[in-house]
């Protein structure tokens, strides 16, 4: 007999639901995908929350000021002593290097003095009293995606410290001949659970809370149009980022176009974040595992313009933490400080 885990279960469940749901909610009142209050936009309220000067600097304090190795680093290990230890190679998609005669070692995330103690220590084994040194010869990982309303969206690379204002600059954000409207702001998606919102023009003006930021290798900064509106699936989907209102319009279809939960999601504790209305920066919960396995879509909420959805990690015993976290920073899913401990 084979087994099927909890998690794996609940996939194929989303999965065969989510084919279900035309046929479902055809026979639903039109009422029941509008259980919480609309938001009424009034012209003093600010599209996005922007950032305030403290969490930035929330934002900046948890980079590492040392280079990080990655895949497509090209590194080359110097030993005078065993030269049939020396070699030249690139970091493999899955984080490894190999070393003679030790075999493969796993270096993605780690400093080039890191991967040096690891290095040594794996070759204790073979050597009495191993030496070499590591030395970086390509910087495949120094980058950051600038995606949106840019004249050259993709990757920027940086030989230094990546920082905000060039990494725009060198997109072509700020060229704005062809521009109707320029950007006023922009976001930055630091992995699967990290967004904050920046002012631009506050930036260009050099406001305090608008100074330019140093980013980490591999963030994402979204331009959004200011003619179109988006929403935001972070945490544990397989394709987090930021989807078109019109292609998903409630929360449910969200979480389906951003792959739908990884098997490491709680499911029963979604969070769906407003930026305006009377529900601004509260945490709305939504069971998902209500409408897949009860049928109750009072949790399907109409989606508004940058509202933002997140799936948090499950097996966490300090959730209470995460929600005191998230309250007053809204603007700021500190959650890889939070939940990573």
């Amino acid at each position: 007999m084979i087994k099927i885990s909890a998690s794996l279960h609940i996939r194929i469940a989303f999965s065969f639901f989510l084919c279900l749901l035309p046929l479902a909610c055809a026979n639903l009142p039109a009422t029941v995908n509008m259980p919480v209050k609309g938001i009424a936009a009034s012209p003093d309220q600010p599209e996005v929350m922007i950032a305030p000067l403290e969490v930035l600097k929330a934002f900046e304090a948890g980079l590492n000021r040392e280079y990080l190795l990655g895949p497509g680093d090209v590194v080359e290990v110097l030993s005078p002593t065993s030269p049939e230890v020396a070699c030249e190679q690139t970091v493999s998609p899955d984080g490894t290097m190999t070393i003679y005669p030790s075999g493969e070692v796993k270096v993605i995330g780690k400093t080039r003095t890191e991967v040096e103690t690891i290095l040594k220590e794996s070759l204790r084994r073979y050597f009495d009293t191993p030496a070499l040194t590591l030395r970086i010869k390509s910087f495949e990982n120094n980058q950051v995606h600038v995606l949106g309303k840019v004249m050259i969206p993709g990757t920027v690379k940086f030989r230094s410290r990546p920082n905000l204002l060039e990494a725009l600059s060198r997109a072509g954000v700020f060229s704005g001949g062809s521009q109707a409207r320029p950007p006023s702001n922009c976001a930055i998606i630091r992995g699967k659970d990290q967004m904050l919102w920046v002012s631009l023009d506050e930036m260009l003006r050099g406001g305090s809370t608008g100074r330019n930021m140093d980013l980490a290798g591999n963030d994402t900064i979204y331009v959004p149009d200011p003619d179109e509106a988006n929403v935001y699936v972070l945490g544990e989907v397989s394709k987090p980022g930021a989807f078109d209102l019109d292609s998903v319009k409630s929360l449910l279809n969200a979480v389906a176009k951003a792959g739908g939960p990884t098997e490491n999601a709680t499911t029963d504790s979604i969070l769906l974040v407003r930026s305006k209305g009377a529900d601004a920066g509260k945490p709305i919960k939504v069971s998902l595992d209500s409408m897949i396995n009860k049928a109750d879509f009072s949790g399907n909420i109409m989606l508004a313009k940058n509202d933002i959805i997140f799936v948090p990690r499950k097996g966490i015993a300090n959730y209470n933490y995460y929600l005191r976290m998230i309250n007053p920073f809204t603007q700021l899913f500190i959650t890889g400080y939070a939940l990573g401990k």
